[in-house]
């Protein structure tokens, strides 16, 4: 069929149609200006508030570190970007390519991409909204991460325009990726590889602070030189004028790929514009109930979507033994979450090696605790189907300890390899303990209850319950890490901790 524009009319530009979009939205709007405008208000108030108290932290730490005479953290400030930048990169290109970037709804892909109209200008809004967030995160990153060492002024100027002009050129990356699979299945290896760069660093650094450097020596006399040679003068000095052609470089270079990426999105293709679109309002759902569960399920769901189908391979064993067989079979046809599992090592190792040794069992519980978690997708599924719970013909109980069997094989090795952060056996056991039971407890949570009286709130009311579902699991994490922060002795580091796991298992989960 070919189209001819005599018999259908000309075709409307997309910027007509987005007019007219509007024009019948507000048509149907039922809210007054003083209204919308007291919400925006609150939110812009909120994170006004936020930015301040939170920029007051950051020149307190930086003028902390950059007090330090050591030689030591002028190493250590040039350690943390070969950390820092891999990690933001890799989880930019895993986190844009799971939703597209560029997505749309499902009533835009039959009511609009399916038509003559021109895709890309119909694409360009959210794609900005991508290079504008993309850009964001890249600065504000940089700026922590480069201000919380020490770093001087000028320094973390620079090093934001940078992060900055690399996140906008990842974003790019991805929109280019999303116009093919096999260009997304290789950004994804890349994504993966660069984990693996991240890690390398991050052992350097906790082997030199194995080796003697103090959690003192956190800052050197070359960040102490800088710091006070970009304060001190007055008038534009070196720095200043380096910062200054730097961010023209950047605009400049970010100007030009930004627009000639931004004539390709007529070449993406439609499937995956939508399949990123539903992705979002799944997790918007997901994100209003505050359930962190059913967040993992729809990112797993849209995953295997995308595969289609699997060769499947005969069971073994019965009960109990077929379902850990089945559950390992099931971590392995995708193996990138292991991969980016181990990846997460990172963040204990760098943080070991910073000297902060107080702060190494909360960040390798936290990191495990993520890398565990997608890895309870089976378990979380049966705990939320009574129907399937009773055609598996066995306890919910029993079910619990079965499926848990190879998280907890994932749990003991990711913890063995994470022992020399950690330092010693007692704090390895609790950690291992608390992110075993903390995911374990979070994916047999029941939904959100919305029985019982509501809460008045600025933005209308709230269930009680919906408060409890981002702590779930998170509490028994603490719980088992509560002996390790206090400093307590080994006994109670086992002792505390077992005693979770053994009422965990042995308690029957609760159901709809």
């Amino acid at each position: 069929m070919v189209f001819d524009p005599a018999d259908f009319g000309a075709i409307p530009r997309a910027k007509e149609l987005r007019r007219w979009m509007r024009k019948v939205r507000r048509g149907k709007a039922d809210r007054t200006f003083s209204q919308q405008f007291e919400d925006v208000y609150l939110i812009v108030f909120a994170l006004a508030m936020l930015a301040a108290s939170g920029g007051n932290v950051v020149l307190h730490l930086n003028d902390k570190s950059a007090a330090c005479t050591s030689a030591s953290c002028g190493w250590l400030l040039d350690t943390v970007p070969w950390i820092l930048i891999p990690l933001l990169v890799s989880g930019m290109l895993r986190i844009l390519l799971s939703v597209g970037p560029v997505s749309a709804s499902r009533a835009t892909g039959f009511w609009l991409l399916a038509t003559p109209v021109d895709r890309g200008a119909l694409l360009r809004p959210t794609y900005r909204l991508v290079i504008v967030a993309a850009a964001i995160v890249g600065a504000l990153s940089a700026v922590l991460g480069f201000a919380l060492f020490g770093a001087a002024w000028s320094t973390v100027g620079e090093a934001a325009l940078l992060t900055l002009l690399l996140l906008i050129c990842t974003a790019c990356a991805t929109v280019w990726a999303q116009q093919a699979a096999p260009r997304t299945r290789w950004a994804l290896r890349i994504a993966d590889l660069l984990l693996v760069v991240a890690a390398i660093p991050a052992l350097i650094l906790a082997s030199r602070a194995g080796a003697g450097v103090s959690s003192s020596e956190l800052v050197g006399t070359e960040t102490l030189i800088m710091y006070t040679n970009g304060d001190q003068a007055g008038g534009p000095t070196g720095d200043q004028l380096r910062l200054l052609v730097t961010a023209a470089l950047v605009v400049l270079i970010a100007g030009v790929l930004v627009s000639f990426t931004a004539r390709s999105l007529d070449r993406l293709p439609r499937q995956s514009v939508v399949a990123g679109g539903e992705l979002l309002a799944g997790m918007a759902g997901a994100a209003i109930t505050m359930d962190i569960s059913l967040l993992a399920d729809v990112v797993a769901g849209r995953h295997w979507r995308m595969v289609g189908r699997l060769r499947s391979r005969r069971g073994r064993g019965a009960r109990v033994q077929a379902l850990i067989h089945r559950e390992f079979l099931r971590v392995l046809r995708w193996p990138r979450r292991l991969v980016v599992g181990f990846g997460l090592l990172v963040v204990p190792y760098a943080v070991a090696g910073t000297g902060y040794d107080v702060l190494v069992p909360i960040a390798a519980g936290i990191a495990g605790f993520i890398a565990t978690r997608p890895l309870m997708d089976g378990l979380r599924s049966v705990c939320r189907s009574t129907g399937l719970v009773r055609a598996l013909g066995m306890e919910l109980r029993e079910l619990r300890v079965a499926m848990g069997v190879v998280p907890a094989g994932f749990v003991l090795l990711w913890s063995a390899v994470a022992f020399p952060a950690l330092g010693d056996l007692p704090t390895t056991f609790a950690v291992g303990a608390g992110v075993l039971t903390g995911v374990v407890r979070q994916a047999s949570a029941p939904p959100p209850s919305y029985s019982g009286p509501l809460i008045a709130s600025p933005m209308g009311a709230i269930p009680p319950g919906i408060f409890s579902q981002p702590l779930r699991g998170f509490d028994l994490l603490l719980i088992c890490l509560f002996p390790v922060l206090l400093g307590l002795d080994p006994l109670w580091r086992y002792a505390i901790p077992g005693c979770v796991l053994a009422i965990l298992f042995s308690l029957k989960p609760r159901t709809t």
